[in-house]
Parts: C-alpha cells; structure tokens; sequence
C-alpha cells in the first residue's frame, strides 16, 4: 500500500528551474548542475524500481518514496529514497541510477564511477544508508515504537552499469541490482517472520512518518549565494528552455526552436515560485518576464485570478504551494 506516491521532490524542480536560468560561465552553474544531475540520478532509479514494487503483497507493506525525517537532535534531517514497512521488518532503499564502472573501495569507504572516460568519487552508499538505518531507529525508539528489524538496500537501477569492489568491501549483500530485489524481498521475510508491529502500530508509525516529513524548501539563492540579478530573465521557452521569447501581439515566439505560444509564459511563473517565492507584484513580474508594459502583467494576472492582498497600486499577488498542478489549468 502506497502511504507517500512518488513525486518530483521539490528540491530537484528548484535546481532544474535555477540551472535554466544561469549562464554555463556563471561561477555556480557546475556545482548546481552536479547536485540537479545527482538527485535526478536517484530519482530515475526511484522511477524503475516502481516496476519491482507491483511485486509486493499490498497488504503486507506500507511504501513511502522520499521521506525527509529529523534526527532526534532536531538539528539535523536524513532522507530516504524508499522505505517500505512490514508487519515483521523495515526496509531501508537507496535508489542509485549511475551509469558506467561502478567501484566500491572498501579502504577508502568510497564509490568510485568511470565513465566516458571520466572518473568520480562518491561516498559510500552503504555507509550512508547504515547511519539513516541508527538513525531511524533512535526516531522509532523516541516514539515508543516496539522493536523491529531494519534492513539496508542499494540498489543500482541502471541496467547497463557494472559493479565490482576491492577485496576488503565487506557489504556484499546490502548492494544489488534491481532484477534481484523480489529475491531479497523473499531472503527478508525468511529472515524476519516473527510479527512485531500490529496493525494498529502500522498505522501510528505511518502517522509518525508523514507527519516527521519534511520536504527541502530552503531558498535556493540564498543558498548557492545567487543574486536575482545573476539570472538569465524573461519568458522561457517551454519546448527548448532558450531565454527569452520575444513577445508578438498574441503569443510568444522562440527564435531558436520557432516555438510559438500564448501561455508561454506559464513555465517561467512557475521559475519565479521555485526561485524567488510565492508572492509577486507587477512590477516583479514585469521586471522577471522582462516585459516592457505594466498591462502585459495586468493581464495576466486578471487571467490566473490569483489571490491577492492589498489595493490596486501597491497589490500583492499570491502564488499557491502546489504552483504547477495550478498552473496546468491554463495550459
């Protein structure tokens, strides 16, 4: 049973929105470009494990994808790609879609991956989801929860990748490739038959994790130290990501792809949400769009009857949480 669908987390829609929007010579875009390309990673491997889950028993687990939860030191949080609960055990995934060599060296505690001719270091999966594994279980012990087994999985979904590891890789069989999840699945339950958590314990538990869960919001200019004035404005195209359209009496027109549309502009509204925030004036959106006419914004904020606060010279226009599924109804 699906108790948190998988979702695009926010975090990778405000990299993807930033990275648009910087120049390729921009002193930040390699390092916001390594991070956008590292999460999508994991996102794609959590997408074509989807496949193996249909596998599972729907009555005998709970599955939860990119649960954001606190430490019990409330200062830290520990993301999980895919958690997946059981009356018997808890299971623990971190979804991996490298391509490539894929080398564990067991010295170093460190992934390393040769591709095209390039090579990168990564630190161990298996060691990071072993802290979330101590992790979640000082969380579960916070919350009374009864004492259950937790297992670790990573799990390599691409399947052109090539695993080796040194000698002295000690952790074998907590690294697989996807055909062999529904094989460790079935090693697990043999493993684990004893009934720890009830149904009324599921359910607490399950509360206890959506409400723990909390997504990454932070403001991503603030972080990565990006003034608005770094980025590339005006309307974006939808089909080719080029910047800017130019504005003709009806639509807008890309000079790169010949893409012509009236609600072009819609994509780039939803930039300024992941990048700027969720409230906007005029003459923010005049200035974001690069629109050269105050009417221009006019309109189309009458069109997308946002809520708004304040009167009509100093309004202040409100954009919702869920900016795309809002926007879509103007497509």
């Amino acid at each position: 049973m699906i108790k948190k669908e998988l979702k695009i987390p926010m975090r990778i829609k405000k990299l993807g929105a930033l990275l648009k929007r910087l120049s390729e010579t921009y002193p930040k875009f390699k390092e916001n470009s390594d991070e956008y390309h590292r999460r999508m990673s994991g996102y794609r491997g959590e997408q074509s494990l989807q496949y193996y889950l249909t596998f599972l028993k729907e009555n005998n687990y709970f599955i939860f994808h990119n649960l954001r939860l606190p430490d019990i030191s409330g200062k830290h949080f520990f993301e999980i790609d895919i958690l997946l609960i059981s009356p018997t055990f808890i299971l623990i995934i971190d979804a991996k879609h490298y391509r490539g060599e894929l080398y564990f060296d067991g010295k170093f505690d460190q992934l390393i991956q040769i591709y095209t001719d390039t090579k990168k270091s990564y630190p161990c999966p298996v060691a990071q989801i072993t802290r979330h594994q101590h992790q979640l279980k000082r969380l579960l012990e916070t919350f009374k929860i009864p004492s259950i087994p937790i297992e670790t999985l990573v799990i390599f979904t691409n399947p052109n990748s090539i695993i080796n590891a040194s000698t002295d890789f000690k952790h074998y069989n907590k690294v697989i490739k996807s055909p062999s999840f529904i094989q460790k699945i079935e090693l697990f339950e043999k493993r684990n038959r004893e009934e720890v958590l009830d149904r009324k314990h599921l359910l607490k538990l399950s509360r206890i994790l959506l409400k723990l869960h909390t997504p990454h919001d932070q403001d991503i200019l603030a972080q990565f130290n990006i003034k608005q004035d770094d980025l590339i404005k005006g309307v974006r195209c939808p089909k080719c990501n080029k910047i800017p359209m130019k504005r003709t009496p009806r639509s807008w027109h890309c000079a790169h792809c010949s893409y012509v549309s009236k609600i072009a502009y819609l994509k780039s509204i939803a930039d300024y949400s992941f990048l700027i925030g969720n409230t906007i004036t005029n003459q923010k959106l005049c200035d974001f769009l690069r629109l050269s006419s105050r009417t221009g914004a006019k309109t189309i904020f009458k069109t997308l009857h946002l809520e708004h606060k304040g009167d009509l010279k100093s309004r202040i226009y409100i954009l919702p949480k869920n900016i795309e599924s809002f926007l879509m109804k103007y497509e």
